[in-house]
């Protein structure tokens, strides 16, 4: 992290990849520092998520749909291998399919363009370091609670009134032990879900570079970020 601030912060902030901010005290002395940049997430076709035994039987459709063969498709149905609604779903799903693939072929685009069935416009809160060195008094609200809720969130919310966003993002770099991580204690994740209120992606796929590679995806609504900005300090009200 610290390798980041002095070695590429400045090249991707100028360039315009990530933006970086620092956080300073009325001293000039940096106790934080956060970078943000524009992020996607999406849901996948249901192609998917399916099973391998549902895989099979869709494809077995898709390859009876390709050459119209009707009474193959009428077997299938009428197979009871899986109850009428859920093969009328595979079905469904096997016709999708095709349909994307074809697509595809008619516009040339197979090999460039990942196709999905939703994208969400979101923001990934790239870094997000405390200074090690810096002083503070002792407290019982930690300095990257504090700074995250009343700092970077405004800065989040200003942004996101100006351009569409639906959620935040972020790689949790966990790097509990491997004794903890195996009784699934992780002290990094349970921060960010516990005082930050991001929690793991579920329903939808995060894309994940290289960079983040062992790191935890979390994920938080940009409207649950503001009503939790609201609310936050009562959980610390008898501080």
């Amino acid at each position: 992290m610290e390798e980041f601030l002095k070695a590429d912060a400045w090249r991707e902030d100028s360039e315009g990849e990530t933006k970086v901010y620092l956080i300073k005290d009325i001293d000039n002395e940096v106790a934080l520092y956060f970078s943000l940049k524009c992020g996607l997430l999406y849901e996948p076709y249901d192609y998917f998520r399916l099973a391998s035994d549902e895989l099979d039987f869709v494809n077995m459709f898709i390859d009876a749909l390709k050459i119209k063969d009707h009474e193959a498709i009428k077997n299938y149905f009428e197979s009871g291998y899986y109850d009428a609604e859920k093969t009328d779903k595979l079905y469904k799903i096997a016709q999708e399919r095709i349909e994307v693939k074809t697509e595809g072929i008619e516009l040339g685009d197979n090999e460039s363009t990942l196709k999905v069935h939703n994208c969400y416009s979101a923001m990934e809160l790239r870094h997000f370091c405390k200074n090690i060195n810096y002083q503070t008094e002792k407290r019982k609200v930690p300095l990257g609670v504090g700074l995250f809720w009343e700092v970077i969130v405004p800065q989040i919310c200003k942004i996101t009134d100006l351009v569409g966003c639906k959620y935040l993002y972020l790689f949790a770099a966990d790097n509990t032990p491997t004794k903890e991580n195996h009784q699934k204690t992780r002290k990094l994740v349970q921060y960010y879900k516990n005082d930050l209120k991001f929690d793991h992606i579920q329903g939808l796929t995060i894309i994940k570079p290289t960079y983040d590679r062992s790191c935890w995806g979390m994920v938080q609504k940009i409207s649950d970020l503001k009503k939790n900005q609201e609310v936050i300090w009562e959980e610390f009200s008898d501080v």
